[in-house]
């Protein structure tokens, strides 16, 4: 499942807020001066000059959400297979259908008299098995049937409900456009069927689901058949490999079916409304790719006999990973061309398909192992992202999991294994943990190891446990007996711990020697749940000698390594790449973080380029270097964030005197007109703010025009 966050927000993206662009790229304005005008800049700032460390803690955790521990529920039988006839009844918006529960006493487990069968809210019409009536309780949650005979390991039984459920408010949905639909995680199955609803527990099952004629009804598996009855239609849906219920689905309603080229012997389908044929093949036209990658990533071939995606009218989520059908936000996958490529609905398809492994395949045995699906299918998003879009916007989407990471525990700190919630297991979901934490450390473990080893595991984990259920022991385990290692220590700091390293780190650069020291300090506030991290950091150095690169080990929290250079270092990157979640103070001067924004060929080394002198406004290098990163540099998030930078420290009265105004209005005027329409965006917002705007600024965008593009 994916959540959407601001939706309406990145469609905005799109728009330029100053002006349009031109269909012609205007001349561009002359490369702006840096000229203090009547106000000067700090003339005691020297670019070599080394800042101290902030002062004050650079993050406080916030307190551990609330909640009271749920543990695994405690099966007493299992679910063998189960066949439901369904029909959506819109005028009384009801479900009404009967189902046949197989059901088999546990092995090794004592006879029971009883089975409790989870069903929400509905009226029960009858309990039979066979010709025979069962005896029965029902509270309104739990259906408790009373069997004829005490039920031992391995036997069975057979039992059928009818059922009716009207007004519902879960489970099944009656929205626009005339469909209906079924959501069932996190234990919403049972509002619009009975069944076992807690994901400890794997059936196949088919569903025979009705429609109106014209109309048509997908559910999970594959189509065995349909047929005509009256003015309905009944349509035969098989799902013969197990899977857990709460990935049941039906929806039903007048949907035009898109075949896609098939993976091997897998359908990929796409459904969609009769007027969005072409909004649907640009949403989903990339599945049969991600299908790929995916199957030789993981060593594992795309596990089940088909894969459809289905729009859905006012959809609460992004996604729902529904085995072999999933179901999408319409909103969020029928993107018009005009919004292309930079707002794509990509992440969300990949991130679903991602869990037809990780949460369909493999399925957690209880809510509280949830990062084991939802960070599982954020890393399988972030792997396609990667595969499709190259290796900045990868190295980029992993640091943007990393900020939503250390918002996370700024806001409530919670390890990623947990189990309290108040209400509903849904709150696990929503604290900003489990997706992209949990994707995090997935990516840790892949630079830990390596792609060849780290694979190698992630596919002794997913063949060891397909169509299982399982916990986060499991995954360690798995990766323990593919590599050798003993991990832990990783799992006891990063998963079953809290919170995150915080470095103090500094350098030491001796000339006579031509020696460079590297120290390492962690100064996070530690307690029963955050302690230290183990992590080795590669340190990068640029000289006008060459590149050297190292590593800091860092262990009960201090770290220190050395390496000669040839020549006095230009830039020094601590974490090249960003693999590790921290935060880092690492002082250096205003031209190492200069040369770093210009010459580092890492992205992310120029985003800490851009941050870091964003933090210094009295600078005029710092300055200097972000008006031209905002045009010069390739990739479009660092020009966003220097536009973001000199924005801000622009329509900052507190800065507004020692800025010189003309050459940031220059640079974000020029900013309007990048190709990219995120850093247009961004320039929009700075340039011409509302009247009561916080971040207004003194002048007009005609007044911000160069002469030489003022229309």
């Amino acid at each position: 499942m994916k959540v959407i966050q601001g939706f309406s927000a990145a469609l905005c993206v799109l728009f330029v807020a100053c002006s349009p662009r031109p269909a012609a790229t205007p001349p561009a304005p002359s490369e702006p001066s840096i000229v203090a005008g009547p106000f000067q800049m700090d003339a005691s700032l020297t670019p070599d000059l080394v800042p101290p460390f902030q002062q004050g803690p650079l993050i406080v955790w916030g307190p551990e959400p609330a909640g009271v521990p749920h543990g695994e529920r405690v099966r007493t039988y299992d679910l063998q297979h189960q066949s439901t006839t369904v029909r959506f009844n819109w005028a009384r918006h009801a479900v009404e259908g009967t189902t046949t529960l197989q059901i088999a006493g546990l092995a090794g487990g004592s006879a029971i008299s009883s089975v409790a069968i989870d069903a929400g809210d509905m009226t029960i019409k009858r309990v039979v098995s066979g010709n025979r009536s069962l005896r029965h309780d029902y509270d309104g949650s739990s259906l408790v049937v009373h069997l004829p005979s005490p039920l031992r390991a391995g036997q069975k039984i057979s039992i059928t409900i009818g059922y009716d459920g009207a007004n519902r408010t879960k489970g099944a949905y009656f929205k626009s456009r005339h469909i209906v639909w079924t959501q069932g995680e996190a234990e919403d199955t049972r509002y619009w069927v009975p069944t076992y609803d807690y994901p400890n527990d794997k059936t196949t099952w088919e569903f025979y689901v009705w429609s109106a004629k014209g109309e048509r009804a997908l559910s999970n598996g594959r189509l065995a058949g349909s047929r005509t009855v009256g003015d309905s239609i009944e349509w035969h849906w098989v799902q013969d490999k197990p899977a857990s219920t709460y990935l049941m689905v039906a929806a039903v309603g007048n949907y035009t079916v898109v075949q896609d080229k098939p993976w091997r012997k897998a359908t990929i389908s796409y459904w969609t409304y009769p007027d969005s044929v072409a909004a649907a093949w640009r949403g989903f036209g990339k599945t049969p790719a991600a299908v790929d990658l995916f199957s030789r990533k993981t060593g594992v071939p795309y596990p089940w006999a088909k894969y459809d995606q289905i729009v859905i009218p006012e959809f609460q989520f992004g996604g729902m990973e529904n085995v072999t059908a999933t179901a999408q936000n319409d909103t969020a996958i029928l993107i018009p061309a005009w919004a292309m490529p930079e707002n794509t609905p990509d992440d969300l398809m990949s991130h679903e398909l991602g869990h037809q492994w990780y949460g369909d395949l493999v399925t957690i045995r209880r809510w509280g192992d949830a990062w084991l699906n939802e960070g599982f299918a954020t890393f399988m998003e972030q792997i396609f992202h990667e595969e499709d879009k190259g290796l900045d916007e990868g190295a980029f989407d992993r640091f943007d999991s990393h900020e939503k990471s250390i918002e996370a525990d700024r806001v409530a700190r919670r390890p990623i294994v947990y189990d309290k919630w108040v209400n509903e297991p849904f709150e696990l979901f929503f604290s900003g943990h489990i997706y992209p934490k949990g994707a995090t450390i997935l990516q840790m473990l892949r630079h830990k190891l390596g792609d060849a080893a780290f694979w190698k595991a992630m596919n002794h984990y997913t063949t060891a446990n397909a169509y299982r259920n399982v916990i986060t022991a499991d995954f360690q385990k798995a990766f323990e007996e593919s590599t050798g290692q003993d991990f832990k220590p990783f799992f006891d700091q990063w998963v079953y711990g809290a919170g995150f390293p915080v470095f103090h780190v500094s350098s030491r650069y001796d000339r006579a020697n031509k020696r460079l020291v590297i120290n390492a300090i962690e100064v996070q506030a530690r307690d029963g749940l955050t302690g230290f991290f183990d992590v080795d950091s590669d340190v990068e150095v640029r000289t006008d000698s060459g590149v050297v690169r190292f590593v800091v080990p860092v262990r009960n929290g201090t770290g220190e390594a050395s390496t000669d250079l040839k020549a006095p270092p230009r830039s020094i990157r601590w974490d090249k790449g960003d693999w590790i979640l921290d935060i880092t103070d690492f002082p250096r001067s205003t031209a190492m973080m200069q040369y770093q924004l210009v010459h580092d060929d890492d992205v992310l080394g120029r985003v800490e380029g851009v941050d870091v002198l964003a933090q210094r406004p009295a600078d005029r290098l710092a300055l200097d270097a972000l008006v031209r990163s905002t045009r010069n540099d390739r990739f479009w998030a660092v020009r966003a964030r220097a536009v973001d930078a000199i924005g801000a420290w622009a329509s900052d009265s507190s800065r507004a005197t020692i800025a010189p105004m003309k050459a940031v209005r220059e640079a974000l005027i020029r900013a309007t007109f990048d190709p990219d329409a995120r850093v247009r965006e961004e320039a929009g917002s700075d340039g011409c703010q509302s009247a009561d705007s916080p971040r207004k600024m003194s002048w007009s965008a005609s007044e911000m025009l160069p002469a030489s593009i003022r229309h």
